[in-house]
């Protein structure tokens, strides 16, 4: 029989590989259920979106979108990201949540860059948390975003350790106490500028506002803010602009950085990318023109119809 070895918190375990496929395929499956379950709680309504669509599928960098052919030399994509469908779809109802498969065309795989992963997408707008356009407040609504993003992972691993808690004791030797734990304590957080000073005290004198924080960053951080047998995932907040997707928020307070946040797990990187999103449409149309993704798609022969059924929303 077909053995394979793991290593979980530095320790190995050997485990046969159909026993390996059962377990993950069923924990998968209750971290889905773990997430419908506060979706549903939260008010939120699955839509599907589309799997082959244009340049708005992309989700920052549009020269790792799968090309899809067709008999009419349309330019078409695997889609990376449904968020601008769901947008769409917040047209009609408060609250919307979807599952893909997202394609990336990445120079490189490994386990931080896959060319297809299973993503779970959501968008709701601030009158599902009680606000309106006229008490609308940014820093509120960035607030409710990361707690809500908390209550569905936190949703996510009740589901598995109720269900799962002998696999995971006696497959991989998780320490589920610490599970408990994370499932009802708050994340830890920390800005990216505060991220950057920490790294630079810490062994990446070298990392500077602006970069893209790369895997070992993000790990350093989490493992750094993390005390002695804590397993908290970290969500690290307001990063530069220049790095993030265009219908990401500015932040009125600190312009150089957009309302978004990345949660770090311990051991697994990132695992959640998210923001406020900008519904001023002289902001986000300025957003879209000065971006990289934008001057690279009009270099490819792209132009900005590629964008107006979505501009037309917020307009």
């Amino acid at each position: 029989m077909k053995t394979i070895n793991i290593s979980v918190e530095g320790k190995k375990k050997q485990i046969s590989f159909n026993d390996h496929f059962s377990s993950l395929v069923k924990i998968n499956e209750t971290l889905n259920q773990g997430a419908v379950k506060n979706y549903k709680k939260m008010g939120l309504t699955y839509v599907d979106v589309p799997e082959v669509v244009g340049i708005t599928g992309a989700c920052k960098n549009v020269d790792t979108l799968f090309k899809v052919h067709n008999r009419f030399d349309i330019p078409l994509f695997f889609t990376q990201t449904g968020q601008l469908s769901l947008e769409q779809a917040l047209q009609s109802l408060p609250g919307v949540f979807t599952v893909i498969h997202s394609g990336r065309d990445e120079e490189e795989e490994d386990a931080r860059h896959l060319r297809q992963f299973r993503l779970t997408e959501e968008e709701f707008d601030c009158t599902i948390v009680g606000m309106t356009r006229e008490n609308y407040n940014e820093d509120t609504m960035f607030e409710i975003l990361l707690k809500h993003i908390q209550k569905t992972i936190q949703s996510m691993i009740r589901e598995v350790i109720e269900n799962h808690s002998l696999i995971l004791k006696e497959n991989y030797k998780r320490n589920t106490s610490r599970l408990k734990y994370t499932a009802k304590s708050d994340f830890l957080r920390i800005d990216y500028e505060g991220g950057i000073t920490l790294l630079n005290k810490n062994g990446y004198p070298s990392v500077r506002f602006g970069d893209d924080l790369k895997a070992e960053h993000e790990a350093k951080i989490a493992s750094l803010l993390n005390r002695k047998g804590q397993e908290l995932p970290v969500f690290i907040t307001r990063y530069p602009k220049e790095i993030k997707f265009f219908n990401m928020k500015v932040s009125t307070k600190d312009p150089r950085v957009v309302l978004s946040a990345d949660l770090i797990f311990p051991y697994a990187g990132e695992g959640t990318g998210s923001a406020v999103r900008e519904h001023d449409f002289e902001k986000l149309n300025e957003r879209l023109l000065s971006s990289t993704m934008y001057k690279l798609h009009t270099q490819r022969g792209g132009n900005y119809q590629d964008f107006k059924w979505y501009l037309d929303i917020i307009n």
